[in-house]
């Protein structure tokens, strides 16, 4: 087991959850391209051949295409097309595509999904009772453990695990065997949370 110390000045949360997490952004690009073309939700799913009930969630942020899927070519396509249509200016192919930028979800993810996975093995973590302080279903979190699945707000995901792993530091074991696998800081008062967090987003050697 290999023992890691986090400085967490050197580590920007918000940075790397701007280049983790592209939902919400998604969402709120695909508001602002419609305001731009003058254009209703119904327009863009009639245009693009998507339902209406598809376009809703991608600007309501509560989904996002797949990066390889036919749906987020046929939004692009649809949206280019309403941009020559409307004369619109700045809304050619390359720049669309830039602006509905989404990762890969599997490459994004796996980081965070395999340190959860060590941290919740090595500290004999309760699972049912994380999933209840995530307010998740336990198989949902057995499916994000096994790679089928992945949180939907992986922010709040991460910051919760955090969280947990602080309350559970209570415990003088937990914290002992929680220090063994990341090293906290040795301050009066450490922001566990935060080193929890941080090191889930961090790449480590097995």
């Amino acid at each position: 087991m290999t023992k890691t110390v986090i400085q967490l000045s050197e580590c920007d949360w918000d940075d790397i959850i701007l280049l983790m997490h592209y939902k919400d952004h998604f969402g709120n690009n695909l508001c602002d391209i419609l305001a731009r073309l003058g254009c209703s939700r119904k327009d863009l799913a009639d245009e693009c051949g998507l339902s209406r009930a598809s376009i809703s969630r991608y600007c309501n942020s509560q989904r996002m295409p797949r990066s390889e899927g036919r749906s987020l070519e046929q939004l692009i396509t649809g949206i280019v097309n309403l941009a020559e249509k409307l004369q619109a200016e700045g809304l050619d192919r390359k720049t669309v595509e830039e602006l509905l930028r989404v990762p890969d979800k599997k490459d994004d993810f796996e980081t965070i999904r395999k340190n959860f996975n060590q941290l919740t093995a090595e500290l004999d973590v309760n699972y049912h009772k994380l999933a209840g302080w995530l307010n998740y279903d336990p198989s949902f979190l057995s499916r994000i453990r096994s790679g089928s699945r992945r949180p939907f707000d992986v922010e709040h995901f991460v910051n919760g695990v955090g969280e947990y792993a602080a309350e559970r530091c209570a415990n003088p074991i937990f914290l002992k065997n929680l220090n063994s696998l990341i090293s906290v800081s040795q301050d009066e008062n450490p922001d566990i949370a935060a080193a929890v967090r941080s090191w889930l987003l961090e790449e480590h050697e097995n």
